[in-house]
């Protein structure tokens, strides 16, 4: 379903009635003093363990807090946390989102500190960051005391590392509201001088490596699967190298071998090959398969006895969309800037905007405001200082789209 077409002239009114009423002023002045709560709120989301496919405690933690502020709450079959205006009882027509997972291992010790103004601890940015500003629109909807609105709060499972962005795809594919929800704001990082517009496609693949394998010192010159792997990489690295802004080829999570003294019977990698455009990340998957061919075929030939085969399988694709440059979602963003004096510019990510912008529908990426770095390292920080202005951005997009 289409998304009903606003004028530039509507959002400018919808705009300022919502910005000249005195309850949204004072929400947006509270935003500032509520600095010292979203703080520890951004602590205590990140104690919380959420790998991808282990996000259900961090997703009831969530539950619970948007029921604490007394919104509708609860998980979907994909394990999302969902949150309704508190009174709105039909489908909501307006989400905004921010993923629940991490890129970090189960086990990864996580207990961020606060330290010369900063928050430091993995996930702290990506996503703590989107996550708590999640909740600054509950608690502000709740002190607010305003009309039901149509809007939602999602926080999805699923978009790091081999989620495939399964919470998305469950909110458009499956939810009962997948024909209703007209616009889609998510938030994810830091800043607020971006505007992802376009949906950078992916393709995640695991390369298998499988040998005979035997004693490093009685079967020498056997063919290796942990040789051949090696030279693949090698090969990745010439011949599929990253072009900044155009594509990305990295290889990782590289597994083999069974002992130190073993020829490796069994060896394997994941590669996360990234393009701008759909025939160009045809292009580097080829490119990469070729490799893994020619060094396959280069230890075969170097080895005394034995062969490598591999096996190529892809375990996740994101697709490719971009929104309209006169899209309504996109014309209030840009509204709701010039009221803030916001300068942002438009950039193509890979985010969970990938889904509804591969299916044609109005979605965008906005960041939660302050600064961050070392996403997806345990060296990970983010500094919260003007995060309110990011914040008040958020709400009065969310008011304006909902009036």
């Amino acid at each position: 379903m289409p998304a009903l077409a606003i004028s530039n002239e509507e959002l400018a009114d919808q705009l300022a009635l919502v910005c000249e009423s005195s309850e949204v002023k004072a929400a947006r002045a509270r935003f500032a003093r509520w600095e010292p709560w979203l703080r520890q709120q951004q602590i205590e989301i990140c104690r919380i363990a959420a790998p991808s496919g282990g996000e259900g405690r961090r997703a009831e933690w969530m539950r619970r807090e948007f029921e604490r502020w007394g919104w509708t709450a609860g998980l979907d079959e994909a394990g999302n946390a969902v949150a309704v205006w508190p009174g709105w009882k039909a489908a909501p027509r307006v989400a905004f989102t921010a993923h629940l997972d991490t890129a970090f291992p189960p086990g990864q010790a996580a207990e961020p500190v606060f330290y010369n103004g900063k928050l430091m601890g993995p996930g702290v940015c990506d996503n703590g960051a989107g996550l708590v500003a999640l909740l600054a629109l509950a608690r502000a909807a709740a002190e607010g005391r305003g009309s039901a609105r149509p809007l939602a709060l999602i926080a999805n499972v699923g978009e790091e590392g081999e989620g495939n962005l399964r919470g998305m795809r469950y909110v458009f594919e499956q939810s009962p509201w997948r024909e209703r929800l007209d616009y889609t704001v998510v938030v994810d990082g830091a800043g607020c001088d971006q505007i992802t517009v376009a949906a950078l496609g992916s393709t995640r693949v695991k390369v298998t490596f499988r040998g005979p394998g035997g004693h490093s010192w009685c079967d020498a010159g056997t063919a290796s699967a942990i040789h051949a792997l090696g030279r693949a990489i090698a090969l990745l690295a010439a011949r599929a190298a990253s072009v900044p802004g155009l594509e990305a080829c990295q290889a990782a999570l590289i597994e083999g071998g069974s002992a130190v003294n073993a020829i490796a019977a069994g060896a394997s990698m994941k590669l996360d090959l990234r393009a701008a455009a759909p025939e160009r990340l045809e292009a580097l998957a080829l490119r990469a398969r070729e490799c893994v061919e020619a060094a396959v075929a280069e230890e075969n030939r170097a080895s005394r006895a034995g062969r490598v085969e591999y096996d190529w399988e892809v375990i996740g694709q994101r697709p490719w969309g971009r929104l309209d440059g006169e899209a309504t979602l996109l014309r209030a963003v840009r509204a709701v800037d010039a009221w803030l004096g916001i300068q942002a510019q438009a950039q193509a990510a890979s985010t969970d905007a990938n889904i509804p912008l591969a299916l044609g529908r109005q979605a965008v990426r906005l960041g939660a405001g302050g600064r961050g770095g070392g996403a997806h390292t345990v060296r990970e920080w983010y500094d919260p200082s003007g995060r309110d202005l990011a914040l008040q951005r958020l709400l009065l997009l969310a008011l304006t789209l909902t009036a």
